[in-house]
C-alpha cells in the first residue's frame, strides 16, 4: 500500500576504498514485493533483483540485508557511501541525498471503502470529506500544503493499524496511500483488501523511488551505479524483472 512514510526502503554501504574487489553493503526495510526475507532468511524482491542485476555492471560485489527503515535512512544521511535503493523523492528531501536513479514509480490514491458511492473528482472536493494519514509522513505535509487542516477535514494516525481501523470504522471517509505495501499493512490490521478502492489518483502527489546516498558519498561509486542502472533498463533486464514479479514498468 501506499500510505506513505516519509520513505519507502534502504540499502547501505561501507566506505571502503574503491577497488574491483569491492562489496557493496546494501540495506532496506521488509516491503514485499519490493524485499523480504524468505524463510531461509535470504532477500528476496524485485528491487533486490535490480541491485544484484545492476551490480552485474560493475565491478563491486553485492551484500544486502534489511534492516528496520528508521536505522536505514539514518545510516544514509549521515554514512558516507550508504544507499538508499528505493527511497520516495520527496521535495522535503531534496537536498539531503545525492540523487543516483529511479528504481519504480508508484501512484498515490485516496482509497476509501467499496460501500462509499461518492464519486471524487478533484482533491478540491475532497476538502469537504475527512482524510486521514499517518503523522510526520510527507503525506500529511502534503496534504497541509492543500489546504487540509487538523480538527477540520485531516487526521493524522500515529500508526498504519489505527489509520486503517478508522476508515473501516467510518471514523474518515478516505486515506491518503500508495499501492506498495497496502496489502501487508491490511494484513496487519486484520482488515480485508476487498472491501476498500482507490477513489482518485494524485498525480501530483510525488511518486519516484531512487537509490539515494549521503552528499559526501563518493563520486565514482555514486557514477558507476547509476551508468549500470540506466544499462539495465536500456537493455531491457530492468522491465524483464517487473514483469516477473508483475510490476508494471
Amino acid at each position: 500500500m501506499l500510505a506513505f512514510r516519509n520513505t519507502i526502503a534502504v540499502f547501505f554501504i561501507i566506505a571502503w576504498p574503491l577497488s574491483a574487489s569491492q562489496t557493496i553493503h546494501f540495506v532496506a526495510e521488509e516491503l514485499p514485493t519490493f524485499h523480504y526475507y524468505d524463510a531461509n532468511h535470504e532477500a528476496k524482491g524485485a528491487l533486490v533483483e535490480v541491485i544484484n542485476s545492476l551490480i552485474r555492471h560493475t565491478p563491486f560485489q553485492a551484500n544486502i540485508e534489511l534492516m528496520p527503515f528508521a536505522r536505514a535512512y539514518h545510516l544514509a544521511q549521515h554514512q558516507p557511501n550508504t544507499y538508499l535503493f528505493s527511497v520516495l523523492r520527496t521535495p522535503n528531501r531534496e537536498n539531503q541525498f545525492s540523487w543516483i536513479g529511479q528504481t519504480y514509480k508508484s501512484t498515490a490514491f485516496l482509497v476509501g471503502m467499496k460501500t462509499n458511492k461518492i464519486q471524487l473528482t478533484s482533491l478540491e472536493q475532497a476538502k469537504q470529506y475527512t482524510l486521514g494519514t499517518i503523522r510526520g509522513y510527507y503525506s500529511e505535509t502534503f496534504l497541509k500544503n492543500n489546504g487540509f487542516e487538523e480538527d477540520k477535514n485531516l487526521v493524522l494516525s500515529v500508526n498504519f493499524d489505527s489509520m486503517w481501523h478508522q476508515l473501516f470504522k467510518h471514523r474518515i471517509d478516505y486515506v491518503l496511500t500508495n499501492n506498495i505495501a497496502l496489502e501487508r499493512e491490511l494484513k496487519s490490521a486484520n482488515l480485508s483488501p476487498y472491501e476498500i478502492e482507490q477513489k482518485l489518483a494524485l498525480v501530483d502527489f510525488p511518486h519516484d523511488l531512487f537509490i539515494a546516498t549521503d552528499l559526501n558519498s563518493d563520486p565514482n561509486i555514486n557514477s558507476q551505479l547509476a551508468s549500470a542502472l540506466e544499462t539495465i533498463k536500456t537493455n531491457g533486464e530492468y522491465q524483464v524483472i517487473l514483469s516477473k514479479w508483475q510490476l508494471q514498468p
